[in-house]
């Protein structure tokens, strides 16, 4: 089954001084939007999805010649090509039939794009691109986008690292709530699973004017598949086989329509075995995951969309076993080996060392379009982060064992209530005013054998307003933002319960200056931005199982402050695309986990001595990207980061700032053949430079490395459905290499070759 496609062009006057827009309107021969279509524009490779209204937009294109393809449902994909030359709104009807795409001229009419709170613009990993690099966990998903890095330990768990922060200075959002769980330990990734994401977005530079003081580095949207009013039953299946580990993963996503009314569900499974290193096996590295998620939408009346969200995350995290020692000297005998010493037949047995981890989330969430070109949403949350952490420890008699040795170590639920809500409205002086009212609660309950984060209570209330101004080529934003948080603690001291209160306010606000030219576009901007210590930070005094570390926290800690400044620049044409930033954030207070260079013996074994500790510090760096079409079928892809962070009183390295990386990709694509739509090859090389060395580090940093991937597929049509099929293999040498960004780098060298297979059937 193929389709007509019939290009509707409204033309009228266009805006000289800014680059074009193109909004593309999606509809079906009966004049019903199409929503959930995947559209990508080459050679700039960005990616779009149709919302609700089947309408999709791509803001600031250079003029020239772009290729459209629009993948919807029901439809065969379609290729056509544009000369885009001022900003239109492209209609297309699809219809049964064959495929004619014409070569088409589009001029047309001034459009308006929402505006974007922050100094670069946002980076965006299209559908397709997810779909090729799926991957095991979020964090591996991002590496794609330049400035990003992950915090692993082990091959089931990676924290995104965006400039060298993470954690609580990394705000994740799941669409539009924020996803809150346990982020203050260095091996509590975020609970998703990568086969529920459609595309992803990063606010780089800091986004604590929109989100407030847990979004200083910035944010990740992991946008969802849209969720389409169209009747009928959808659904799509994903499975995914790695060899690295034995793994299998399967997904299953469908979708239905009647009336006003429209729902989604979404399933997952992942299960592996230990993880292959070139040096041998991992033990206890065996993971298994399971997720759902039920989505339901209103449509009430013609201005109103209600929408409701239930997300269940359930997974088990086996602990490489090397890293959990009974004494001092095999301890200070696996740090100098640097390979693994525990040795086992591979397993999908997960014991202990290993993580339980629950994560249950409820949203309710009301859009409003207002009279007066004003729009109103409303974000309800309620969320519940359970995580027990088993250790290897057996006591030293049968009784204690039997009364103990079954229970956690390690028992926290972090339970979270929140609400958003946000007014969009016609600004000073032309432009669009934005102004949010963010409300939060947050318990925590420990129970385990041991308390490492104490019970607390918290609450927060804040406000935000930034505005955009447009004069012709120039553009402007400024946002203020203030914060309230109130904090009691209970310890457990000398057998009775000990309060501890704290209270602090504080302000973030950013100004950020862009001016544009035909095929140039500079930018510039400055912000600051505060968060309070955390409750680990303030009382840590133990093991920390998952991380196999021993921290210590410092209940003195003042907040953190954070000035930045950020300069960018672009460049665009009908055949390349380039960007590079430079930024500089200074920490007058820097809270983090250091090294203390000891080794500490307990009842649990021996483990490295970390504390938390307020520093000034420097974080400097530039990221750059390129894409550019060598031929009508080739294109290369680069992206180049550089970071350094260093304490601004003695001028030593900070820890776990991630080294600097160049990658290289040239992707080639061809015509339909036979069966065989869109097909496709690539090519990546990684270059990582040496890590610089922190004080009291126990292992010198690792050198530099070198890797080498590949990946091809294409898509096979099945009659009104489509089968995609994607191959890839990651260090494709089976390198033996130690990452500076891996938990495990004291112990054991990063999983080597992997081969995974990936299958995605839509109807």
């Amino acid at each position: 089954m193929g389709m007509h496609v019939l290009v509707v062009l409204c033309a009228g006057l266009s805006a000289a001084m800014a680059l074009p827009r193109l909004e593309v309107r999606l509809s079906d021969s009966a004049g019903t939007p199409i929503p959930g279509a995947r559209l990508l524009l080459e050679p700039l490779h960005q990616g779009a999805i149709t919302n609700r209204d089947g309408h999709a937009l791509f803001r600031e294109l250079p003029v020239g010649e772009y290729r459209l393809t629009v993948r919807a449902l029901g439809y065969g994909p379609a290729e056509y090509v544009v000369h885009l030359r001022r900003d239109t709104v492209l209609q297309l009807v699809l219809a049964p039939g064959a495929v004619a795409l014409p070569e088409v001229a589009v001029e047309g009419n001034r459009i308006s794009g929402e505006p974007t709170l922050s100094i670069s613009p946002p980076l965006f990993l299209a559908p397709r691109e997810v779909d090729v690099h799926r991957g095991q966990t979020l964090g591996e998903l991002l590496r794609q986008l330049p400035g990003l890095s992950t915090l692993s330990t082990g091959p089931a768990i990676a924290k995104p690292v965006l400039r060298g922060m993470t954690g609580e200075r990394l705000l994740v959002l799941t669409d539009k709530l924020p996803l809150y769980g346990q982020v203050w330990g260095a091996e509590h990734a975020p609970e998703l699973d990568p086969l529920v994401v459609e595309a992803l977005q990063v606010l780089r530079g800091t986004a604590a004017v929109e989100y407030g003081s847990d979004a200083l580095a910035g944010a990740i949207r992991v946008i969802p598949k849209p969720l389409s009013m169209q009747p009928g039953l959808r659904g799509e299946l994903r499975a995914e086989g790695i060899s690295v580990n034995r793994q299998g993963a399967l997904g299953l996503w469908f979708e239905g329509a009647r009336g006003k009314w429209g729902w989604q569900m979404v399933l997952s499974a992942r299960k592996a075995a230990d993880v292959e290193t070139p040096q041998g096996l991992l033990a206890n590295t065996a993971f298994d995951q399971y997720s759902a998620a039920l989505r339901l939408q209103h449509q009430l009346g013609v201005h109103t969309l209600l929408r409701g969200r239930l997300q269940l995350y359930d997974a088990r995290l086996g602990i490489f076993a090397g890293m959990h020692l009974g004494n001092l000297s095999d301890l200070e005998r696996a740090l100098r080996a640097g390979r693994p010493l525990v040795q086992r037949p591979r397993s999908y047995a997960i014991e202990p060392p290993y993580q339980r981890v629950r994560h249950r989330l409820l949203e309710l969430t009301a859009e409003q379009e207002l009279p007066s070109e004003r729009r109103w949403e409303l974000v309800m949350g309620w969320q519940q982060s359970w995580r027990q952490e088993y250790d290897a420890h057996r006591f030293w008699n049968d009784s204690l064992q039997a009364l103990f040795g079954a229970r956690p170590a390690y028992d926290v639920t972090l339970t979270t209530w929140s609400l958003r809500s946000e007014l969009e409205q016609p600004g000073l002086f032309s432009g669009r005013l934005h102004a949010v009212v963010d409300l939060r609660r947050q318990g925590n309950v420990s129970e385990g054998v041991q308390r490492f984060v104490p019970n607390f209570l918290s609450y927060l209330l804040g406000g935000a307003l930034w505005q955009e101004w447009f004069w012709g080529r120039w553009r402007a934003v400024v946002g203020l933002r203030g914060d309230g948080i109130w904090l009691s603690v209970w310890r457990s001291v000398a057998q009775s319960w000990r309060k501890s209160s704290y209270r602090w306010s504080g302000g973030a606000a950013m100004v950020s200056l862009q001016r544009k030219w035909l095929r140039w576009d500079a930018r510039a901007g400055i912000a600051t931005g505060w968060r309070p210590p955390t409750v680990v930070e303030l009382y840590a005094n133990g093991v920390h199982h998952g991380a196999a570390i021993f921290e210590v926290g410092d209940s003195t800690l003042p907040p953190e402050r954070l000035w930045m400044a950020e300069l960018g620049l672009s460049a665009h044409s009908s055949r390349w695309h380039g960007d590079a930033a430079a930024f500089l954030y200074w920490f007058p207070r820097f809270l983090g986990s250091f090294p203390a260079g000891e080794l500490i013996l307990t009842v649990r074994g021996a483990f490295p001595l970390f504390r938390y500790r307020a520093v000034p510090a420097v974080l400097t760096g530039v990221e750059a990207s390129l894409q550019g079409e060598l031929l009508p079928w080739l294109r290369l892809e680069g992206q180049a980061t550089v970071l350094r962070g260093w304490e601004a009183e003695d001028g030593t390295s900070l820890y776990g700032i991630p080294p600097a990386q160049l990658r290289l990709r040239v992707h080639a694509h061809g015509p339909s053949v036979s069966l065989l739509h869109l097909p496709f090859a690539e090519l990546t090389m990684t270059a990582v430079a040496p890590a610089a060395t922190a004080p009291h580090d126990y292992a010198p940093a690792p050198p530099g490395y070198l890797l080498w991937d590949a990946a091809l597929g294409g898509t096979i049509p099945l009659g009104m459905t489509e089968l995609m099929l994607v191959l890839e293999a990651q260090n494709l040498f089976n390198r033996a290499y130690h990452s500076a960004m891996s938990r495990l780098r004291y112990f054991a060298a990063e999983p080597g070759r992997s081969i995974s297979v990936r299958l995605s059937w839509r109807w």
